[in-house]
């Protein structure tokens, strides 16, 4: 089971580098967070949606970097980083390494969208020179709204994914401010109170002003 596998990997990072040590280690962090909830939203007058690219990391190493380089040099906002499909199986040390190893070479902001049920991953998502996190609140349910105060509280842009009009409940209780609808879109769109920065998915590019309409930003899966 992904969770099983999530937590099980999760409980090994804790008995090599626990949440004390981890905290400690902002003190020489190199990486600042890049994107802001401004930078996401749409301008008004602007008729296209903010592009962002989402990496598949379970290509292989030379076809990931190939992409990421491709990704590099387009005019996409940020880069999203999938860790979800990786669970189905016990993932290792050296794939969340990944993280950092893309902060380097890559100058985009970096969005990670992850199995996160722990503070101690959104700390370590900082550490690593993540700018934005996918929070789900399938995960949190109740934990929602005191996670996405902690990611705020620690620089990083809270996005929390919508699935079902209850997940968009839940997102609005936390004081969400982006969100990423992933299903029925037209339906909770309408539901969506104003001010709130939309993400959604692309399955058609290219990206024009009839799928832009209600969204700021919209994901191209590569």
């Amino acid at each position: 089971m992904p969770i099983d596998n999530l937590k099980a990997l999760l409980k090994l990072k804790q008995e090599i580098r626990p949440f004390e040590l981890l905290g400690r280690s902002l003190a020489y962090n190199p990486y600042l967070p890049r994107l802001s909830l401004e930078q996401l939203k749409r301008p008004k007058e602007t008729p296209l949606a903010h592009a962002l690219l989402a990496l598949d990391l379970r290509q292989d190493l030379e076809q990931f970097l190939k992409n990421l380089q491709k990704a590099q040099e387009s005019q996409a906002l940020a880069l999203l980083l999938d860790f979800t499909p990786l669970y189905a199986k016990e993932p290792s040390l050296e794939m969340l390494d990944l993280l950092g190893y893309v902060r380097r070479l890559c100058t985009k902001p970096l969005i990670s969208k992850d199995l996160i049920v722990d503070r101690y991953q959104i700390l370590e998502a900082l550490v690593y020179g993540v700018d934005a996190l996918v929070l789900d609140p399938s995960l949190l349910q109740k934990d929602l709204k005191d996670m996405l105060a902690y990611t705020t509280h620690l620089g990083l842009l809270g996005i929390v994914q919508v699935a079902s009009v209850a997940d968009l409940k839940n997102a609005i209780l936390a004081r969400a401010r982006a969100l990423y609808i992933v299903q029925d879109f037209k339906e909770i769109l309408q539901l969506v109170p104003q001010g709130l920065v939309i993400l959604k998915d692309l399955n058609n590019p290219p990206i024009d002003p009839t799928n832009s309409y209600g969204v700021d930003g919209l994901v191209l899966w590569g």
